[in-house]
């Protein structure tokens, strides 16, 4: 029989295979039906379930604001019991992210996913998790600026943007704290900041040229925000990163990200010889592991080139050194 046409169907492939259907009423809002109720046990209950918790209170807003956006690949099992959900599962759907979006969103929508059920577990709600231990995929890393595209950005990007660059490769900072960062949070000696992802409270002393550039920059201030975008008032994560790698890729620079400037600075710390822990409270890294990867190649180039100015002090005419013994 023919459907009225005020009916709506929509058909879903289920990570299991199997094909369901749902008809929605067209028509003012008012005559439509209310929305299904969650399925009691269902993984959509259990994600509601997650959001009530003040374990999910407690996580920072820009972790909250991703396991969202990930967490939306589960909507096809949404009334599927959570007991049910098999590894097998989570495979599937982090493939087809993977093809879809890329391996990093992929790798993003596993660890929402291993998150949500290990709340699970801990809270009595699950016996076991089909996401856990998966290995993440492989993924491209967000290179560091080279110099030259650095000196590129400064001369020819139009001076939002310029702004953004220099307080970011000046202070090492995260694209969203650098965006809230505020004049009253300048005593024009230092940054002080708490971080969104880490919640680490900063105090950044501000470099002499910061300084300098913060200077003129209150001069002719409109907003509250250091950072101001084009058209005035504050910047969006988003707005940002599309805007500066578009103008970075219109002057022969693509593929580089504000990110690649918090590498940059930490690259430049170790250069100029700063230690690891003293690159990690500028950055605000709790990892060591991770400040030594991302200034591996800045030690790198110290310690060959360290190397060659010993080989040549010691080895001048092919004669065994005296004093070293090389």
């Amino acid at each position: 029989m023919p459907l009225p046409r005020a009916v709506k169907v929509v058909r879903r492939t289920l990570a299991s295979g199997e094909v369901r259907e749902y008809r929605y009423q067209r028509g003012p809002r008012a005559e439509r039906e209310p929305p299904a109720r969650i399925v009691a046990g269902s993984v959509g209950a259990l994600i509601e379930a997650w959001r009530r918790s003040p374990e999910w209170a407690d996580l920072a807003d820009a972790t909250r604001a991703n396991y969202t956006i990930y967490l939306r690949s589960l909507t096809g099992l949404e009334r599927e019991q959570a007991a049910d959900v098999r590894r097998r599962h989570i495979i599937a759907l982090r493939n087809a992210i993977a093809v879809a979006r890329g391996n990093g969103a992929a790798t993003g929508f596993v660890r929402a996913a291993s998150a949500l059920w290990a709340w699970a577990i801990d809270a009595e709600l699950a016996e076991t998790s089909p996401a856990a231990r998966l290995k993440p995929l492989r993924k491209g890393e967000l290179a560091a600026w080279p110099e030259a595209a650095l000196a590129d950005a400064l001369t020819q990007l139009p001076e939002p943007y310029r702004r953004a660059v220099l307080l970011a490769v000046y202070t090492g900072q995260r694209r969203g704290d650098l965006i809230r960062l505020s004049w009253g949070q300048y005593d024009g000696a230092a940054i002080r900041l708490r971080q969104g992802k880490t919640g680490a409270a900063l105090v950044v002393p501000a470099h002499r040229e910061l300084r300098a550039l913060l200077e003129t920059w209150r001069q002719t201030t409109t907003t509250t925000t250091i950072l101001a975008a084009p058209a005035g008032g504050a910047w969006t994560d988003r707005h940002l990163s599309r805007e500066l790698g578009a103008r970075m890729r219109a002057i022969g620079w693509p593929g580089l990200t504000l990110h690649g400037l918090r590498k940059l600075a930490a690259v430049r710390l170790a250069q100029a010889g700063a230690t690891l822990h003293e690159i990690a409270a500028i950055g605000g890294w709790k990892s060591l592991s991770m400040v030594q990867h991302y200034t591996k190649a800045a030690d790198q180039h110290a310690l060959a080139q360290a190397a060659i100015v010993r080989l040549e002090n010691v080895r001048v005419t092919g004669k065994r050194s005296k004093k070293t013994g090389v």
